[in-house]
């Protein structure tokens, strides 16, 4: 089942996409037990309730209808894995002194007013001139987790969905933390729908990251140096993962800045970072407009 987040008609709401593009408006059909697709995730018999509305026959108009939101507009939490690719680890170790893999996941967070939706633009920073892409498969907690084993941790995952990580290198540079390179406002690229765990093997998972068509990532979830699971229980060993928080898993070998010379985005770019089983998240960049 694929979820979405969106607007329509002047109000913000969510909803299923069908196979042939109608979209069921859950936000509006739910009873308020569940306004946002954040709620929905954190109830225990939210698929249920939306089977059965599905299965009445009714829908609210199609993707045209609606402009796209990120999935989770509002976020509690956005952890991302840092170097969590095994390829990537490879690609960059001689650049941050790494002689091994991480022994533990290297975390950093992002802020909400990073996120923008599919087919929104993604805004480079007035002075950053070495703005990269980043395609990953995002994870959206569904259950609140805290000290969950990694096993247990897969039954907390609500769903699956595509980020694109994209990064001020410049400002990364700055410091040997993570956190100006990675919160340029409107950043992160983010949907264009969830699909939920029940619908998704999480271990045949692919992603493919395109510029202007042209593929510049591949991956699949064996490149993972720290699988979902992992992930999930490494985080809740110290904090409460709550519905709705999203955990961005880790990019792989080919990113630009690495590249001789440097393949990174300029405006009009456009950026898509396909997952199997959910979608294909789009988004163009644009320069930082005038203040």
């Amino acid at each position: 089942m694929k979820m979405a987040s969106f607007s329509t008609e002047g109000r913000d709401s969510y909803g299923v996409l069908l196979s042939d593009g109608r979209i069921v408006d859950l936000g509006a059909r739910m009873n308020s037990s569940a306004s946002t697709l954040k709620e929905f995730l954190s109830l225990d018999d939210g698929e249920a309730q939306a089977r059965a509305i599905i299965d009445s026959g009714v829908s609210d108009g199609s993707l045209e209808d609606v402009t796209l939101a990120p999935p989770i507009p509002d976020p509690g939490a956005i952890w991302c894995a840092g170097i969590n690719t095994h390829s990537h680890f490879k690609e960059v170790a001689h650049r941050v002194n790494m002689a091994e893999e991480p022994p533990y996941p290297l975390l950093f967070m992002r802020g909400a007013a990073t996120l923008v939706a599919s087919g929104d633009t993604l805004e480079k920073p007035k002075l950053e001139k070495l703005f990269d892409y980043e395609g990953e498969i995002a994870i959206v907690i569904g259950k609140r987790a805290r000290n969950v084993s990694p096993e247990e941790a897969m039954a907390h995952i609500g769903g699956y969905s595509a980020f694109n990580d994209a990064t001020a290198r410049g400002y990364q540079r700055t410091s040997s933390q993570m956190t100006a390179g990675k919160n340029a406002y409107r950043s992160g690229g983010f949907g264009p729908y969830i699909t939920l765990a029940s619908a998704i093997d999480p271990k045949s998972l692919t992603m493919q990251c395109r510029v202007n068509g042209e593929v510049r990532q591949n991956m699949d979830t064996g490149d993972l140096i720290f699988g979902f699971g992992e992930l999930v229980s490494f985080i809740s060993e110290f904090t409460w993962l709550e519905p709705g928080d999203v955990i961005v898993t880790g990019s792989p070998i080919g990113i630009g800045a690495v590249q001789k010379p440097p393949r990174t985005l300029q405006a009009g770019d456009v950026v898509e970072v396909e997952v199997s089983g959910v979608g294909t998240l789009v988004n163009t960049v644009a320069d930082q407009p005038a203040l």
